[in-house]
């Protein structure tokens, strides 16, 4: 009569741990996650800082060459035009005429920086990425900024970058967007 009253404990451990497996594979699963989020966004960073300084140091000598090219165009504008126009009044004339029209130059030359520093940043990423857990060309450079005065470039260069982490979830299909920014003084040889 007392084996009535008795409990049976049989499957009690299931019980508790199929309450708290779930949580726990879920706490995994977002320690994963925000590991590889962490490694994708060192790697961007090292990746956008590389490329902005190797720019910044290999500055110099273009400006040289600008400066010269330059100086070289204002001499045979000033000899073509009989001293009427030089460099500066030409360089007037077609920012007048591409207002115009609309067109930004800076915004032309803009593009026209992201797109040729692009290969450079994705190639720092790969190295910075040496284990190929993350797809370069996911990689993103979406602002070049150059501040300079004149064509002696005393000044900054910036890249910002950005690179989209899928997250690897159950039941989750989103990305993050990661973005990173360097700056760097341009080396000027002085």
């Amino acid at each position: 009569m007392l084996k009535r009253f008795m409990r049976r404990e049989d499957g009690s451990l299931t019980l508790e741990a199929a309450m708290v497996m779930p949580v726990f594979l879920l706490f995994t699963v977002f320690l994963a996650m925000m590991i590889r989020i962490s490694v994708a966004d060192m790697a961007l960073k090292q990746a956008v800082s590389e490329t902005t300084q190797i720019v910044a140091t290999h500055a110099y000598p273009a400006a040289l060459i600008v400066e010269g090219g330059a100086n070289a165009a204002d001499n045979w504008i000033k000899n073509f035009t009989e001293e009427e126009f030089d460099l500066s009044s030409v360089e007037n004339l077609v920012e007048e005429v591409l207002g115009v029209f609309g067109v930004d130059i800076m915004d032309v030359l803009g593009g026209a920086a992201a797109s040729a520093t692009q290969p450079f940043v994705e190639t720092n990423f790969s190295r910075a990425n040496s284990d190929g857990l993350f797809d370069p060309s996911r990689v993103n450079v979406t602002n070049v900024d150059l501040d300079v005065s004149g064509y002696g470039l005393k000044g900054y260069f910036g890249i910002t970058a950005t690179y989209e982490v899928p997250i690897i979830a159950p039941f989750v299909n989103r990305t993050i967007t990661l973005e990173q920014s360097a700056y760097e003084k341009i080396w000027t040889g002085s």
